[in-house]
């Protein structure tokens, strides 16, 4: 975890009284997310992880609401025994591919089709010559009835990159185990989607995964104004509360395991879609990554610096360079979806993988040191607990603060730019 107190004393005087304002901010969601869990909890009927969690005696199932609440003594528990760095760690601002998109894209084609076997294998030879800004890559594109492992082992050309796979898509515990005391391999899992509810089936695969001792990526994507609140304190609050729950039982199966913050909140659109390359989409990324530098100490993935553009057009790769300035320029942890993915993550474009790896080179020849610490201006969000208690009862659905909307975000990459932060848009 950085010095951020340091570092708030060394930045621009202009900008202390924000910076330390945004670690107080930074602090309260914590301390709101262990009440979260502690009041509000989590769905689930996992018989197994119930008599896990109670068994720590810091954790209560209630049979009447179908809920497991957390103790904050079981959460502050969890984060000091989980790991603080990792093999290949290289700290802020370290960018890779994953989400593994369902499509490859294609110029030609009447309809988009998943990849071969031997085009996840040209992909991944073209990705290892890229590797001085590809700095860990999950798999980069859905294979057509492929099996999980030989998609990993194909991946497992690469060397001198962190390599991310999913064994809860693998048929057996040997596949799980081909994992264990790798360093340079994390299993992402998602037991928990939101809001605040358990994936049982995943819950069982990530207690069998911490069990074996594989390093774990810790991944949840709630929707602001879908699936959690639209504004971003309490979208972040979700996030937080969904990934830390998740920390708890992997710890509690095994302490001392790596623990990596999966949690990518999205912004979204009114007709449901993801909005990829909204600024807003980014700053909320690296304010969930600045929450982990800052206050957990864990270490964080998150997602970002691409677009929902189509095609690997102009603006495709004007979205992804400024979706990169924005978490570069902030400091995120790591940060993935970033290059050559198209269409909010339903294609993987070689072409847009190019474009994008050449302007990152560009990106960090112009930037060179260490960038000064820059405030971001969380907007606070003083009803987010109470949003949240009403998000979980399912009591959500005419709430302005679940209803699809970018204002709120609009007006936080406003007040970014206005300070000078990024480039107004040219082009929309």
């Amino acid at each position: 975890m950085i010095d951020i107190d340091a570092k708030i004393d060394e930045a621009l005087p202009e900008y202390k009284n924000a910076l330390q304002a945004e670690k107080e901010t930074y602090a309260r969601i914590h301390e709101t997310t262990k009440a979260v869990l502690a009041e509000v909890g989590i769905e689930t009927k996992n018989k197994a992880l119930i008599r896990l969690l109670e068994a720590t005696g810091l954790a209560g199932y209630d049979s009447s609401n179908g809920r497991i609440y957390l103790l904050p003594d079981l959460i502050d528990r969890s984060l000091d025994t989980a790991a603080k760095t990792f093999a290949g760690d290289e700290g802020p601002n370290t960018l890779g591919i994953g989400g593994i998109p369902p499509f490859l894209y294609r110029e030609s084609g009447e309809y988009p089709l998943p990849a071969s076997y031997d085009e996840l294998d040209h992909l991944v030879k073209l990705i290892g010559e890229n590797l001085d800004v590809v700095r860990f890559l999950s798999q980069p594109v859905k294979v057509h009835k492929g099996d999980p492992l030989q998609c990993n082992q194909i991946m497992d050309q690469l060397n001198n990159c962190v390599k991310v796979t999913c064994s809860a898509y693998m048929n057996s515990d040997d596949a799980v185990k081909w994992f264990a005391g790798r360093d340079e391999w994390h299993d992402s899992i998602c037991g928990v989607k939101s809001p605040l509810i358990c994936m049982d089936n995943m819950m069982d695969a990530l207690i069998r995964s911490a069990r074996v001792g594989n390093n774990l990526r810790l991944t949840t994507m709630p929707l602001a104004g879908r699936t959690a609140p639209q504004t971003p304190e309490a979208c972040i609050i979700i996030t937080h509360a969904e990934v830390l729950f998740m920390l708890a039982v992997a710890q509690t199966v095994n302490p001392g395991i790596l623990c990596v913050f999966g949690g990518m909140p999205c912004t979204t659109k009114p007709d449901g879609d993801l909005a990829y390359s909204h600024d807003g989409m980014n700053l909320l990324n690296v304010a969930v990554a600045r929450l982990n530098m800052w206050v957990t100490g864990i270490p964080s993935v998150q997602s970002g610096g691409s677009t929902g553009e189509k095609t690997p057009s102009v603006q495709a790769l004007s979205d992804g360079k400024r979706g990169r300035q924005e978490l570069c320029d902030f400091g995120v942890h790591n940060a993935r979806h970033c290059f050559g993915v198209l269409d909010n993550l339903n294609f993987f474009s070689e072409d847009a993988f190019w474009y994008d790896c050449q302007a990152q080179r560009e990106y960090l020849a112009f930037h060179k040191g260490a960038m000064e610490l820059k405030p971001l201006y969380l907007p606070e969000d003083n009803q987010a607990f109470d949003v949240i208690q009403r998000v979980a009862s399912r009591d959500y659905h005419v709430d302005y603060h679940t209803t699809a909307n970018l204002s709120v975000f609009d007006d936080w990459a406003r007040t970014i730019i206005d300070q000078g932060f990024l480039p107004e848009k040219t082009t929309d």
